[in-house]
């Protein structure tokens, strides 16, 4: 039977290396898709634009005090935040008022997040909670890059049963933005290198404890680690994933982020809803209800 290559992209909301605050949402996610259907995904169109390009670049209507060099959610709540805008919103439907500024914002992050939301090749799963859960059940340690490993393990664990045992899934987690050699490549401080080792030793050996059901049965082959180095150890020569796509990858799992904050998270200044229906593929667990 022929081996289907997956990767799940992840990323994170709330500050996890402070759990003080008993009602802090915390929140982890991952995008979720075969390399082919990655790649493909990127070729689709928003408004004109491929979903590459898109990703590229900051929001267009975004002021630039408020832009990165490329496309983030929390740069266009940032900027609402200080247009005090709050509000129940669809992504079904577009502001009345589509000529002022705010609205036209409004409207591009929608249709940014909606594409996700409805795609039919590329899964979101989420799991959230508050910081005072993460505290009482997943917490055995200091060390958030530890904690926050354990939550991931959590998706990884709901999802590797259903892959087939000839699949392989590489989890990608953000990184540090890299410094850059004389001779162009990427490396990360001494440090943030560690944060990432140990976010990922924690993610596979939580996951692989919560496995231990399935010892009798072959599961599908997984590995974490970030984009550099899944390409360096678990990418195929002809899976041709550019620096650029792995970028673009980060940022749509970025979204994934958006969504589960501002449909879950009863704290946010603005919530998502979907009264249609429509996030066929998208689905939120607290993080109790994956707890083995």
């Amino acid at each position: 039977m022929k081996e289907d290559l997956w990767l799940a992209v992840g990323e994170d909301t709330g500050n996890w290396d402070d759990l003080t605050f008993d009602e802090q949402f915390l929140g982890v996610g991952l995008v979720i898709a075969k390399i082919s259907d990655w790649k493909l995904a990127l070729e689709e169109h928003i408004s004109g634009q491929t979903v590459l390009d898109r990703m590229k670049q900051p929001l267009q209507n975004l002021p630039k005090g408020f832009a990165s060099n490329s496309h983030h959610v929390k740069n266009a709540l940032d900027y609402f935040k200080t247009q005090s805008v709050r509000g129940l919103w669809s992504l079904d439907n577009k502001m009345a008022a589509a000529k002022s500024p705010l609205a036209c914002l409004k409207n591009e992050l929608s249709a940014n997040l909606a594409w996700l939301a409805k795609h039919t090749n590329l899964i979101t799963l989420c799991t959230y909670g508050t910081a005072h859960w993460v505290r009482n059940h997943l917490r055995g340690t200091e060390d958030y890059t530890q904690v926050l490993g354990r939550a991931y393990g959590l998706l990884v664990t709901l999802i590797i049963p259903f892959f087939k045992k000839e699949d392989s899934l590489l989890i990608a987690l953000p990184s540090p933005a890299p410094q850059l050699k004389t001779e162009g490549e990427s490396i990360l401080p001494n440090g943030q290198d560690d944060d990432i080792k140990g976010l990922c030793s924690s993610l596979l050996n939580h996951s692989q404890q919560n496995l231990r059901v399935w010892q009798n049965s072959k599961i599908a082959h997984y590995d974490c680690g970030t984009f550099t180095s899944l390409q360096q150890n678990d990418f195929n020569n002809n899976d041709n994933v550019s620096l650029e796509m792995m970028q673009a990858f980060l940022h749509i799992a970025d979204m994934s982020a958006a969504l589960m904050t501002l449909s879950q998270n009863t704290q946010s200044d603005i919530r998502l809803h979907d009264p249609n229906s429509n996030w066929h593929n998208v689905n939120f667990f607290k993080f109790e209800e994956l707890l083995p």
